[in-house]
């Protein structure tokens, strides 16, 4: 039953709904095209042609998802200000000091002929929807007070850069601390806060050495615009929550492939974990071409095609590498001249950019951006800093340096009849280091690794390198080296963001990886699993048990045992909740309320001394952080007192905390209490319109460890979730109709409309709906038939 809330916010709103049913003339089709949706929203679009395909997809997308569309294409344009105001100025230069509006245009130069034609009829169906939208388009746009461009096949491959940015974590350190500390902490000290990943061996780096002599300016402001809590920017009322879900939350991914199913066919799961945002990231949809093309899965409204999913042979799904593809460079600066620098043997002089921004009504401001040879500086320059910290990443490359085809493999993935094809159209994916997991309808699975992993010369990629003594990159390793697997002996493969160990020895890829907690919990769950099917995979996706209170629960109760008694009254109290915990990390759970505040708060009792005010800086910078091995290092300079004394302190704050979050009544706590999902409208400021445009708030399971990831970030001091399973997917290859899928909220994003949030029950229930490949399956299925006819030459 649908809440009043729900009922009111439908009513007022009904007008925007776009048409699902009858008959739309549009121009540019050469044939009538049918978009049989199911009762979520769902669109099975058939086309005679790929083409009409594209053209249709657009036009859908639009019709549910345009002002996402527009946000994302302002947003790598660098041009959100000119609808924003100068709140969003620092977010547009840093897009631009990225280079993704280059991203933009270099691959769309590496296009072939046939792929141009294909962005360009999709850019025509989403025309095609804003001009039978007319007045009628989305409210963001009637708030804002104006009306989308025309897209142009560019304007398509805007998720791609952004993307590719919001995956890259191992550079959070490098920016945020080294730089900010980089003079006063210790080698040691820094070893123990981001301890690499278990088994690991560091590299030997010598920036401490070297940070002890170097000034840097600031950090320029819009350095910080992408990362959650950090910008202080505040946007228009219809923008800051947008730009906000934009932010990186502490995301991550699980995918999984058995080769042997309860059919004895493979079977697929995926579930990538991406930030809470308003409208769902993905977008769901069945394309096809009766004899050339059959795929469904998630699409990314504004890009053409079918990103994670399955077509009648195979199926495919992805997680991040991690990989180190995001550096900072160092450039030793004249104090007397700042924009004359050092790079190797010589002397250069920075070039300033000049970069024109819009501003609402017409107005404009200019704002330089210094470039140096190896990157674009974003540390400050003024008279008496010593140094530059400059960017180097794949937008920050010069013309030619790197070539990026990722549609050409988007196209290769949606035909490919074997999982051979599929892992070759990988080797495509440049800009975006992903985990590319497997299986085909001959039984073979199969793993690659894609991305231009960089050859570095002169430093590790973990901390910033010296470019004035030679540090740079030097070239990429060939895909071919790149971990990967095809039809291994155990029967499966399963990837989450951790260090690869099953694949041939390869590059070194990273030094910031996500901790082992849910890449061992899934593989002890598939070696233990006999031919398992959507079911038993579909559960193992909704699984909190907690192997990061596995390891450390046990060391923090021999530390305490053999240390000394508790002595405060709250330190007794937090100590006996998370014994009698079953490390559940459920939403009605007290003992995984009180876990996660005590990880919070020891790692606060331990950074509070080196780190000081940029601790926040360490909560989006942490991966496999400190928490989870400072326990076995008693003589770790963190310390800054016994270890027991520092753990008591820890768990007396531990208590403070979740009085101050939960109240004094114990019985009434539980981690969901604290812990819950938040999508927020952009729009949604006053008490009513909050009713309206914001679904209600929902307590979370699980935390950034479990299987079912619910990450938060407490730079703001809230436990808040920030990433989610943007979806979850099972596809049994033996079932062309078997495929399940789900993602939070609903396929449209215009409130008011049923399908604004109506998947999120199912979603929070670990509930998948189906997503059928044959005619008969989606002929079950179909509540609203529309066609999209040739517009008729008279223009009726």
């Amino acid at each position: 039953m649908k809440s009043p809330q729900r009922l009111l916010s439908r009513l007022l709103l009904r007008g925007r709904r776009p048409q699902a049913s009858g008959r739309a003339e549009m121009t540019g089709l050469a044939g009538d095209v049918d978009v049989i949706r199911d009762s979520w929203g769902i669109p099975h679009i058939r086309a005679g042609s790929l083409p009409d395909l594209m053209a249709a997809q657009g036009f859908v997308h639009a019709q549910d998802r345009l002002w996402q569309m527009e946000v994302m294409r302002r947003l790598t344009s660098g041009r959100l200000s000119e609808i924003a105001g100068s709140s969003t100025l620092t977010l547009d230069w840093y897009s631009r000091m990225l280079g993704m509006p280059d991203m933009k245009r270099r691959v769309f130069d590496a296009l072939a002929n046939h792929e141009r034609l294909l962005l360009g009829s999709y850019a025509a169906g989403v025309n095609a929807c804003i001009e039978k939208a007319g007045g009628s388009l989305p409210l963001e746009f009637a708030t804002l007070r104006f009306a989308p461009e025309p897209w142009t096949a560019l304007d398509c491959i805007s998720t791609l850069p952004y993307l590719s940015w919001s995956l890259m974590f191992s550079h959070y350190g490098e920016k945020l601390l080294a730089l900010a500390k980089g003079g006063t902490l210790s080698a040691g000290e820094w070893n123990d806060i981001f301890p690499g990943s278990p088994g690991a061996a560091l590299p030997h780096d010598d920036w401490f050495q070297k940070a002890a002599g170097l000034r840097f300016g600031q950090i320029h402001p819009g350095a910080l615009a992408f990362h959650s809590g950090l910008s202080g920017a505040r946007a228009p009322a219809q923008l800051e929550r947008v730009l906000r879900s934009l932010a990186k939350g502490p995301g991550a991914s699980n995918n999984w492939v058995v080769a042997e199913g309860a059919d004895g066919l493979p079977v697929l799961a995926n579930d990538p974990h991406l930030g809470s945002s308003l409208p769902s990231v993905w977008y769901f949809c069945h394309l096809e071409v009766p004899g050339e093309l059959n795929s469904a899965g998630a699409s990314l409204a504004g890009s053409p095609g079918i990103v994670i999913g399955r077509n009648e042979h195979t199926a495919w799904g992805f997680t991040n590498v991690m990989l180190d593809a995001a550096d900072i460079l160092t450039c030793r600066v004249d104090p007397s001249d700042p924009l004359s620098y050092r790079i190797g043997a010589r002397t250069a002089r920075m070039r300033e950019v000049p970069m024109v921004f819009g501003l609402p009504r017409g107005k404009r401001i200019t704002l330089p951006l210094y470039v140096t040879e190896a990157g674009p500086a974003i540390t400050t320059l003024e008279k008496g800093v010593n140094a530059v910290a400059v960017l180097k990443w794949y937008g920050t490359l010069p013309e030619g340096a790197l070539t990026d085809r990722s549609f050409t493999g988007l196209f290769s993935f949606m035909k490919a009849g074997t999982v051979e094809e599929l892992l070759a159209a990988a080797r495509t994916w440049q800009y975006s280091a992903q985990n590319f997991v497997a299986g085909d309808d001959e039984g073979h699975i199969g793993w690659h690794a894609s991305g231009a992993a960089p050859v570095r010369r002169g430093y590790s990629g973990r901390l910033p390198g010296d470019a004035s003594a030679g540090a740079d990159w030097i070239g990429f390793h060939p895909h071919e080296s790149m971990p990967h697997l095809v039809d291994p002996a155990e029967g499966w493969i399963a990837t989450a963001n951790y260090r690869p160990e099953k694949a041939p020895p390869g590059p070194v890829l990273s030094h910031t990886w996500f901790p082992p907690y849910r890449v061992t919990r899934i593989a002890d769950a598939l070696a233990a699993l006999h031919r398992p099917g959507v079911e038993e995979f579909r559960k193992l996706q909704m699984d909190v048990h907690s192997l990061q209170a596995d390891r450390i629960l046990p060391k923090l109760e021999a530390l305490l045992t053999h240390d000394t008694a508790l002595q405060g009254a709250g330190a007794r109290e937090a100590a006996a909740l998370l014994r009698s915990w079953d490390r559940e990390v459920r939403a009605d759970s007290a003992g995984a309320a009180v876990f996660e505040v005590f990880i919070t708060e020891l790692t606060r009792c331990l950074l509070a001394r080196p780190l000081g005010t940029d601790l926040a800086l360490f909560f989006n910078a942490r991966t496999y952080g400190l928490e989870n091995e400072i326990l076995d290092r008693p003589g770790s300079p963190l310390w800054t007192a016994a270890p027991a004394l520092v753990v008591e302190e820890a768990l007396a704050r531990t208590i403070e905390v979740c009085v101050a979050c939960m109240g004094r009544n114990r019985s009434g706590w539980s981690w969901g209490r604290m812990h819950r999902h938040v999508f927020r409208h952009p729009g949604a400021r006053g008490r009513i319109s909050r009713w309206l445009l914001n679904p209600p708030r929902r307590p979370a399971h699980g935390d950034a460890n479990t299987v079912n990831v619910a990450a938060y970030s407490v730079a703001r001091n809230a436990y808040t979730v920030a990433a989610v399973p943007s979806l979850r997917m099972v596809v049994p290859l033996g079932d062309l109709d078997g495929m399940r899928i789900i993602g939070p909220l609903g396929q449209s994003g215009q409130p008011g409309h049923a399908h604004y949030d109506d998947m999120t029950d199912p979603w929070l229930n670990g509930e998948l709906v189906p997503l059928p490949l044959t005619r008969e399956g989606v002929a079950k299925v179909a509540r609203e038939h529309l066609v999209l006819a040739p517009r008729r030459a008279d223009g009726g």
